[in-house]
This record gives C-alpha cells, sequence and structure tokens, in this order.
C-alpha cells in the first residue's frame, strides 16, 4: 500500500501554523482561516511555481499576517520548538485531519456566544438546584421562592457572562474562568440527575405506600377493606347516577380519597366538576380521571408505549342490590 501525499498546500499551512504557535488559539485559528480560504483561491489559478515562491516563505507569510491583524511579532530567540511535537505536526496523519480540527475549531468559535448564554442561566439555577425546593427551580429558578426574581436574575447573569466572554483576559484568569464553567456544567448535570431521581422515586413510594388504618387528610374515608377512592352511585333498578352529590348524617359532604391503582398502570389526574361559580364540586360522584400528559407510567413516570393507556376507565362491575317485592297493606273493612 502506498503512503498518503499530502498536498503541497498542507505542507504550507502546517508551517504557517507552527510560526504563529505563540498566539492565542483564538487570533491563530482566525488566522489560519484567512489563509485557507487564501490557499483555495490560489488552487484555481493556473499557475505551478511553489507556494513559498508565490506568497514567500512561511515564516515571512505568517509575520505579514500579524501585522495585518495588528498582533505582535513572534518573539525572537524564542525556545526552539520539541523535537517531538514537530514530529507529529509534520505527520502524514495530523495533516489529514487538520482541516477537520481546524473546522471543528472555528464552530467552538462561533459557539461561543450562545456558552455565554448558557453559562449565565447556569450561575443562577445552579445554586437553586442545590436547594431544598428544586422542583419549583425548573424551568425557571426561582430564588426565594420568586420566578420573577429569578427572571431579573437570570438576565442580569447573562449580560455578565457575555460582557466577560467579550472581553480579552490574562492567560491565568482564562483558565480560572474555563475550569469555572466545566465545574458549573457538572455540578448543573449532577443535580438535574438528582431532580430527575427525586422525581421517580416520590411517584413510586406514593403509588406503593401503605393504606392508612385511620382516616386523613389523603383518605378521609375508609371501609372495612382500606381506603374508599371513589363512589359509584345507582338508582334502585340498577341505572347508574352521573354528577351525584353524597353527604354524611351531618350534611357535611362527602369526600373520598384520591384513585391511585388503575388496571393499565397509568398516571392520572383529578378533574372534579365545577359549579356555576366556576368552584370544583369535590363531592360529587363518581369522581373523573384524566391521563396525566405523555402517558406516564403511574410507578416510574417513564413514557408508556403507543396504547397502553386507556383514556377512559370502564365502570367496574358493582353487583346490583335486589329488593323484595312490596307488599299490598290490606283495605280498610277487609
Amino acid at each position: 500500500m502506498s503512503a498518503p501525499t499530502v498536498s503541497p498546500a498542507s505542507d504550507y499551512l502546517v508551517a504557517v501554523e507552527q510560526e504563529l504557535s505563540d498566539l492565542p488559539a483564538e487570533d491563530r485559528s482566525a488566522l489560519m482561516e484567512d489563509l485557507a480560504l487564501h490557499l483555495e483561491a490560489l488552487a484555481s489559478e493556473d499557475d505551478d511555481r511553489p507556494l513559498a515562491v508565490r506568497l514567500g516563505t512561511p515564516a515571512v507569510y505568517a509575520a505579514d499576517l500579524r501585522a495585518a491583524a495588528g498582533l505582535p511579532a513572534r518573539a525572537a530567540g524564542g525556545p526552539p520548538a520539541r523535537s517531538r511535537l514537530d514530529a507529529v505536526l509534520a505527520s502524514a496523519a495530523y495533516r489529514r485531519a487538520l482541516p477537520v480540527l481546524q473546522g471543528t475549531g472555528r464552530l467552538l468559535v462561533e459557539l461561543r456566544p450562545a456558552w455565554w448564554v448558557v453559562r449565565g442561566y447556569l450561575v443562577v439555577l445552579v445554586p437553586c438546584l442545590l436547594g431544598s425546593d428544586r422542583l419549583e427551580d425548573i424551568p425557571v429558578p426561582a430564588p426565594m421562592h420568586s420566578h420573577l426574581l429569578g427572571v431579573l436574575l437570570v438576565l442580569a447573569a447573562i449580560a455578565g457572562s457575555v460582557i466577560l466572554g467579550r472581553r480579552t483576559l490574562p492567560k491565568a484568569l482564562r483558565v480560572v474562568v474555563v475550569s469555572a464553567g466545566v465545574l458549573l456544567v457538572i455540578v448543573a448535570t449532577g443535580a438535574a440527575l438528582d431532580v430527575r431521581d427525586g422525581i421517580r422515586f416520590g411517584l413510586a413510594a406514593d403509588a406503593w405506600a401503605v393504606g392508612p388504618q385511620v382516616p386523613d387528610e389523603t383518605y378521609p374515608l375508609l371501609s372495612r377493606y382500606g381506603p374508599v377512592t371513589d363512589v359509584f352511585p345507582y338508582s334502585a333498578d340498577g341505572t347508574p347516577l352521573e354528577g351525584v352529590l353524597l353527604y354524611d348524617q351531618d350534611g357535611r359532604p362527602l369526600h373520598v380519597g384520591k384513585q391511585e391503582w388503575w388496571k393499565d398502570e397509568c398516571l392520572r389526574t383529578l378533574k372534579q366538576p365545577q359549579a356555576a361559580d366556576g368552584v370544583p364540586v369535590p363531592n360529587s360522584f363518581p369522581q373523573q380521571y384524566e391521563l396525566y400528559p405523555g402517558d406516564l407510567n403511574l410507578y416510574t413516570a417513564t413514557a408508556m408505549g403507543a396504547g397502553s393507556c386507556i383514556e377512559h376507565r370502564e365502570r367496574p362491575d358493582v353487583p346490583l342490590p335486589t329488593f323484595a317485592a312490596e307488599s299490598v297493606a290490606p283495605a280498610p273493612g277487609d
């Protein structure tokens, strides 16, 4: 197998980049992008002269690029390049990968404004996620339980992050800023995973919790078999009655516990009928439940497969009462 060939343009790019190696990565990437575009234009011309003749030596061309961009000249008498690094830069594999690396570098530079915005958002979000009331902070942070304050802080943090990103920082300070950004992303990812696991665990714990032995706010009505979660009224002839209002012996509205067990194991929310003034009527029976958006599993809070959830739960089979034949009272005088 023959060795891969490397074009003179790639050799020239590598040599010029070595001459610019003392510059920051952002400045060097911008200059190399201009050179790559220039070489593409030269390739379309009918001129067989070497690039060193047409453009000058890599050192001279690199000096011209510095001067045109207003950058300082390369320091004289600098330390010699390391031989191992020179071997890597001169290798055919590096030259083949150079266009990909340059394209990736340009893409990262173009995405910097998006990162500045995300960084400002995370500066406010992460401290909120580390608190106890984390659910109310997603997606809008709510420091001191105020979403309005969270929005104002996020806008201020984004503005500060953009200003910081547009400034040219000393190398030591730039390392600190980059390290802080990486740490911010790591902490935010860990906190987000904790919130997700907490939601799943909470739903599962509530679903599998043992029913109470005495009435409480969640289950105000108990039977010998456990909490009563719904009532299905029927007329004497077995006709189901809809929208019935039930009261106890003292005229108090009859409340039952929240329904938690469904044969399709899908999470549902209670939707009670409303009175004329728009207030829900909690003692209206039978209770109505709607599927939770996203068709989530009741125990794991994960999405169920297509067709797994039933839109309307069927009324359970209830044995109808039987009544004895009415006795006819004797007529007077009989």
